[in-house]
Parts: C-alpha cells; structure tokens; sequence
C-alpha cells in the first residue's frame, strides 16, 4: 500500500456540526404550529361551507301558530305560518303576497282575469244550479292551470271550502317541489294561490297549506 493510500485512510472523518440556536433566538415552532393550526382551521371551515351549501336548509316542522294577513283595503285575508316573512304589494284589485319560509313559499295573487271568466261561465249556466265540476270557480281554476310541462305536472282538482265559499285546489309537482295550486273568486276579482315547498317536506307542510287556503276569508269580515 502506498503512502498516499495509507494518508487518505488515517484522514479523520469530519462530522458535521448540528446548528446550535444562539441565545436569544426565536424559536421557529410555535410559528410552524401556528401555521398548522390555521391551515387546519381553513380546511374545517371549506368543508363546512361545502356541507351547508349542498345540504340546504333543515327539514320544515309542523306549523302550529299562526298570524293573520289582511290585505291593505281589506279586499281578503288569510292565515301563515308564524315566523315567516310575509309582504305584500300592488294596487287595488291587483294586489300580491308573498310569504316566504325557510323552504317553502305561498304567494296569494289577485286578478281581475279570473272574475271576468267567472262571470261569462255564470252566464253560460244561465243562473241554473250545476254540480262543483261546471262551476265558475272550477271553469276559472281549468282555465288558468299551468301547461304541464316535463317538470309540472297537476293532480285532478277537489272542491274544498273556504271561509269565502266554495274553492278549488290541485296539487301538483314540479320538478324537486309540490304544492298546491287552488282558485278563489271575490266579487269582482279572483285568487291564484301556490304553496310550494321541496318535495321532502311536502308530508309535513301540506297540512299548514290546507289551513292556509281554507282560512281564506274577506278582509273586513
């Protein structure tokens, strides 16, 4: 062996010094937690925001209160769920309400429209007393049926009463919702009620609509 050999294997192996924290040196954990931590906080909240905008609002409650609607001349009124929005706009005549739940809706809609076929289906029978099917409200609440369409689709119509008299309602699906749809007549103009909510609730609110079509009723009376 020779000497350049035997030098290179008795050269002392240099160790590498661990990198010694000076004295008074931040250390860098607690910003490593931190950013940890804030990265940890971020993601929870992504994923919250992703379960509460694909899971929508709560499964709706039995309705057991109520308020009273009156209409701004008194031309009707009505009974909804307390706790919901209700408003209403429009002119004499032509008035609209609109209340609005957690997932659902009832808009109550006043037209002259429906009045004046009630008055030319009256005239048709010529003051002779006719069965629930041929009467003016049942030929006014045909006539304005939605047309059904791949996502609308409407049960046959019942008779039912209100505290106005005698109305018709139908309900129908329409697409992911259901609903009823239902006709009154006033003396001189008419209501086009929808009450909608998702499909999912529509076991539990369906009683709440029925109350509120039959509560129909005019608004000094």
């Amino acid at each position: 062996m020779s000497e350049a050999d035997d030098s290179v294997r008795r050269r002392p192996r240099i160790r590498k010094k661990k990198k010694k924290m000076r004295q008074g040196e931040p250390s860098r954990w607690p910003l490593r937690a931190g950013l940890g931590g804030a990265g940890v906080v971020a993601l929870a909240l992504v994923i919250w925001l992703i379960v509460k905008l694909t899971s929508g609002a709560p499964p709706a409650e039995p309705v057991t209160k109520w308020k009273a609607y009156i209409s701004e001349e008194d031309e009707f009124a009505f009974d909804y769920p307390a706790g919901w929005k209700a408003k209403g706009y429009g002119l004499h005549n032509r008035r609209e309400v609109e209340v609005t739940g957690s997932s659902a809706t009832i808009t109550v809609k006043e037209n002259l429209i429906g009045s004046l076929l009630a008055n030319i289906a009256d005239a048709s029978d010529r003051g002779r007393p006719v069965g629930d099917e041929q009467s003016p409200v049942a030929k006014v609440h045909a006539l304005r049926r939605p047309q059904d369409s791949s996502s609308y689709k409407e049960e046959p119509a019942v008779t039912v009463m209100t505290k106005m008299g005698k109305a018709r309602r139908s309900a129908y699906t329409d697409g992911s919702k259901r609903g009823y749809r239902a006709t009154v007549l006033l003396h001189q103009t008419a209501l086009d009620v929808f009450c909608e909510c998702r499909a999912s609730d529509w076991e539990t609110l369906r009683p709440a609509f029925e109350h509120v079509i039959e509560s129909l009723a005019r608004g000094g009376g």
